[in-house]
């Protein structure tokens, strides 16, 4: 009888670790430019990030540099709008790079460990909706909680591909390397504070190493604090080269 508690904690305890591992700690965006001399600090600060399981990483190049004969070929105006949205939210017309905003409601310099970690604690908690996000043979299973104790009782669902590893040649530079590289931010649906369900087709995906599913407060045009997220790889989805 003794045995089968033991057995029992030990399974309650393992479930509980399983599920906070799962549950993101905090959801960090980088904007920045290969064109910006004081990114590569931050670009390399955010591959090592990249590696903890318990943080989501985003990275988004702005075109804010672009000009005539100058072009970041990853770079895309949604990612620069929606810096300035974050900006605009704060009633701020300041964007800097490296920039990072942590979830989705305090922002750090990209390159400094230390204010990210700050940002990180100043926001602990936000992350407060369950969101869950699985393959289904040819499909994607978005599951969003009810709002419980979120400050936010309405939002929108996003949905951001991204390639894991990019090592880009620049022209006359030397090549940039990301991690967790956004290539795009794709409105899904709006929620009303209720458990929402919604289906993605794998295959619109399969060109990524994976999505992450951000549930955030505001609108697709003033995005304020992330209240959920949930990560899913897609290596699996990937067509094997054919051998030549």
């Amino acid at each position: 009888m003794r045995w089968n508690s033991l057995a029992a904690a030990i399974a309650a305890l393992l479930a509980t670790a399983a599920a906070a591992e799962a549950a993101p700690r905090a959801v960090l965006e980088l904007f920045t430019s290969p064109f910006c001399s004081s990114c590569p600090p931050a670009d390399a600060l955010f591959t090592k990030l990249a590696r903890q399981p318990d943080l989501i990483t985003l990275v988004m190049p702005v075109d804010s540099f672009d000009g005539p004969g100058r072009k970041d070929p990853l770079a895309k105006p949604v990612f620069t709008d929606r810096q300035a949205a974050y900006a605009e939210r704060r009633n701020s017309d300041m964007l800097f790079t490296p920039q990072a905003v942590i979830n989705g409601a305090a922002e750090a310099t990209g390159s400094d460990p230390g204010e990210i970690r700050e940002g990180i604690a100043q926001t602990m908690g936000v992350l407060s909706v369950p969101v869950d996000a699985k393959i289904v043979g040819d499909q994607i299973n978005l599951s969003v909680g009810g709002a419980g104790r979120a400050n936010a009782k309405t939002g929108v669902i996003t949905v951001l591909p991204y390639m894991q590893d990019h090592t880009e040649p620049m022209r006359g530079r030397k090549s940039v390397h990301y991690a967790n590289l956004v290539r795009d931010i794709i409105p899904v649906d709006t929620w009303e504070g209720k458990p929402l369900k919604a289906r993605l087709s794998a295959r619109d995906f399969a060109q990524y190493d994976g999505i992450v599913v951000l549930l955030q407060a505001g609108t697709s045009e003033r995005p304020g604090a992330i209240i959920g997220a949930a990560r899913v790889p897609l290596s699996a989805l990937r067509t094997p080269r054919a051998k030549t």
